[in-house]
């Protein structure tokens, strides 16, 4: 696209949100584009509306503008943390930055030039155009179209952010660079242990002393919540209701970013994506709307390489001696002097991938480990736009089966009243016959037994992930095979294994890799299926049985908070007889608690602390056939519980906090110089409305949220058409010069909504102000 020249700015109305958007690949699935009702689109413009809260609407006639005009928007209101995630893919964090502590720069920028000196996005973006591994004509556009867009913000407007201003690491972006982006999103990849993987008495320990102890690559701190209600859920006028609540990270590349997207006549979609990824992962169309919760499925594995005796960079297969790769990456490393000075370091490559190290498994003179995870490539955006043009969820799972891009939990809810869940990614194709027939040492029997992750004799060629049954790359379950459920009622998923989505039809029967099976759920598990059966019954408080719109969003900030209302009352009396003194006021603070965690809730924050310190232990047994309700009571002969009391009630003293403060007076996240007061609760706890803040300032409490609720989406089909409202916790912009770099964080402060305005007329009488550029 050629550069375009700003035409007009205008100010209107007042309103709403949107979601990004294009269409791509269609005919591989044979799926049919919604019809927008907007009037047709000059190909020679891209037109930029301003909603309320600064939310953008992008109008284009092809793939390309709507990249533009997303891409522009994106750097308006974020270009820092674009920049920052383009220095991040380049490999270039320690040129810029230095080493970072324990040489995490370092590690970094080995780990991802590793991957652009592999060419990786050059050779998949040459592909067979027929290949799900190709991206199409329309998603390369698309991703051109954005490259652009925020090159031309880049050009035309000051940079304000005090973030980055002035900074050399601020420069125009390729679309390889999104590219490499969405290839190598923060979720956990083992950075370091593949950086500082070396044979040993090698050279690459000098990158982090520290080592990884564990690669289990959780995502820590992250999770989500769902509702996807069908039919048979709902109140009667309505047809499907969906609740969208990730828990994701308030700062750095993982934020989500609201927009809309418009192609009219062919595309018409709004939710939010991930800031430096331009695509809508959460959102909805005219027929569907979907969400994603983080899956317990263990989406890589390890081979246990049996070394050469002879050389410790060689290993058998077979019998046979195989030599590694050696990959010798070279970077730059700014130093206190201010110069830069070439560093270089190896990588080890094997057929599996390449050798990492921890703790638990170290490259000796025997053994070493290889890293082993299959790759979506660059599908990922043309998944979504098949998902953007599905009618159903029918046509949404065929989507989703089409690529297996997606490595996440998939809800979703259509016009017509269906509901789906499907955890259809890339997961490796083994099961427990399979690792334990393969496992050469207690530590690959371990991993299985104690973290499901599959670590197989890498010296036994029969000792492979098998091919999945339709599946879109070699290792891998096929999507048939993949856990996922239809349902006219509801599906729920709050971070759980599969196995009770819908307690009425158990998914069971799959490999431990996706998660377990008859194990207790956690207690935000069992507080969202507490809620769905409430809702369902109407007992809830909340009037007519079903959900509607108002009453999901009822149920979302209703604060409840289960592992209070099933053992504050134990927890209280245990601490009243203990007969200690200085409990007696944290006693009478979770006595006098009502069981939520709002703004005005009073000791709160006290009980997240006793069951983060430990004290949240049952007494009653686990029982698979009431796995959504047991275990129920209180241990209160464990001396974990007092002990639990005994170190709250010491570090509220150490933080100067009473026990009985009010929540929104002792956490909220800081914008600018103002405190904003936040609702919500820890994980662990058993509150729905995660929040989990950062470290806590004695005589202030907690100013700051690391994680939690980001972008909480609700959607309702009606005969009538949809509704949709939403916000976005941390707002628009991470600049602190925006007008939107803490107005929504208020609303939700207030327990506020923002409408998302679908239709294009709707948005157009919402727009607060709007521009166009010329092709």
């Amino acid at each position: 696209m050629k550069r375009r020249n700003l035409l007009t700015t205008a100010l209107t109305g007042i309103a709403a949100s949107g979601v990004l958007a294009g269409c791509a690949g269609l005919d591989r699935l044979g799926l049919t584009l919604p019809t927008a009702s907007e009037p047709t689109q000059t190909a020679e413009t891209v037109e930029i509306l301003r909603l309320a809260y600064g939310v953008p609407r992008i109008i284009a006639a092809d793939h390309e503008g709507l990249g533009f005009g997303a891409g522009y928007v994106a750097a308006e209101d974020n270009l820092c943390l674009l920049m920052d995630r383009a220095m991040t893919v380049r490999g270039e964090r320690a040129a810029f930055l230095g080493a970072g502590a324990d040489n995490a720069n370092i590690a970094s920028d080995i780990y991802h030039r590793r991957i652009a000196n592999a060419g990786i996005v050059e050779a998949l973006l040459a592909g067979d155009p027929d290949s799900v591994d190709t991206p199409s004509a329309e998603a390369q556009a698309f991703i051109e179209g954005f490259a652009d867009g925020v090159n031309h913000a880049l050009a035309t407007t000051e940079v304000s952010d005090p973030n980055c201003a002035g900074e050399a690491w601020v420069r125009e972006l390729s679309a390889q660079d999104i590219w490499y982006g969405a290839l190598t999103l923060p979720f956990g990849q083992p950075i370091e242990a593949i950086a500082s993987a070396e044979p040993p008495e090698g050279e690459n320990a000098t990158i982090s002393e520290a080592r990884v102890e564990d690669l289990l690559i959780e995502r820590r701190g992250m999770g989500s919540n769902a509702y996807a209600v069908g039919s048979d859920g709902t109140r009667d006028d309505v047809n499907a209701v969906l609740l969208g609540n990730p828990h994701y990270p308030w700062d750095g590349a993982l934020r989500f970013y609201r927009v809309g997207l418009t192609i009219p006549g062919e595309l018409n979609v709004v939710g939010a994506g991930l800031i430096t990824t331009p695509f809508v992962g959460i959102g909805h169309t005219e027929h569907v709307a979907w969400t994603h919760t983080v899956s317990t499925a263990r989406r890589f594995g390890y081979y246990e390489l049996t070394l050469d005796p002879d050389n410790a960079t060689h290993y058998m297969v077979d019998g046979q001696s195989r030599p590694m790769m050696a990959n010798d990456i070279t970077i730059d490393v700014l130093g206190e002097n201010g110069e830069t000075t070439p560093v270089t370091r190896t990588t080890w490559e094997t057929e599996f991938g390449p050798v990492a190290v921890s703790q638990r498994m170290p490259w000796t003179s025997e053994t070493a480990f290889a890293f082993a995870a299959p790759s979506g490539g660059l599908r990922i955006i043309d998944q979504y736009l098949a998902m953007y043009a599905a009618e159903n969820v029918q046509e949404l799972h065929a989507a989703l089966s089409r690529y297996q891009a997606t490595a996440f939990n998939t809800m979703s809810v259509d016009h017509e009243g269906g509901a789906f869940y499907g955890d259809m990614g890339l997961v490796p194709n083994v099961d427990t016959d399979l690792v334990m027939r393969c496992a050469a040492s207690d530590t690959a029997r371990g991993y299985w037994m104690q973290a499901r992750i599959p670590v197989l004799d890498a010296s036994d060629s029969s000792c492979r992930w098998g091919d999945g049954e339709g599946a879109t790359a070699p290792g891998v379950f096929g999507p048939g095979a993949s856990p996922h459920l239809f349902r006219s009622d509801y599906v729920a998923q709050s971070n759980d294994s599969p196995w009770l989505t819908n307690p009425a039809e158990p998914l069971t029967g799959y490999s431990p890799i996706w998660g377990d099976e008859a194990t207790p759920r956690s207690l935000r598990t069992r507080l969202a299926l507490d809620q769905m059966a409430q809702r369902l019954s109407g007992t809830d408080g909340f009037g007519e049985a079903g959900f509607s719109l108002e009453t999901v969003q009822a149920v979302m900030y209703s604060n409840r908070h289960y592992g209070g209302e099933l053992l504050r009352d134990s927890v209280v009396e245990v601490c009243r007889d203990s007969g200690e003194a200085e409990l007696q006021p944290l006693c009478d603070a979770l006595a006098g608690w009502d069981l939520r965690v709002n703004l005005d809730s009073q000791g709160a924050h006290a009980m997240a602390l006793y069951l983060l310190a430990g004290g949240g232990v049952f007494s009653g047994e686990f029982d698979p056939e009431n796995g959504a309700t047991t275990p129920v009571d209180l241990d209160t002969r464990n001396p974990a519980v007092l002990e639990a009391l005994r170190a709250t009630s010491a570090q509220l003293a150490q933080l100067q906090l009473a026990p009985d403060a009010a929540l929104g007076d002792v956490m909220g996240e800081m914008r600018g110089e103002a405190f904003i007061p936040i609702h919500g609760g820890p994980a662990g706890t058993g509150v729905f409305n995660m929040i989990i803040p950062g470290s806590p300032v004695p005589g202030t409490g907690w100013t700051s949220v690391r994680h939690g609720s980001s972008w909480i989406m609700t959607v309702e089909y009606s005969d009538e058409g949809v509704r949709s409202e939403g916000v976005l916790t941390y707002s628009q912009s991470t600049d602190p010069t925006s007008a939107h770099y803490g107005d929504q964080t208020r609303l939700y402060s207030e327990k506020g909504w923002d409408a998302l305005h679908l239709d294009l007329d709707e948005a157009r009488a919402a727009a607060v102000s709007s521009m166009e550029f010329e092709r």
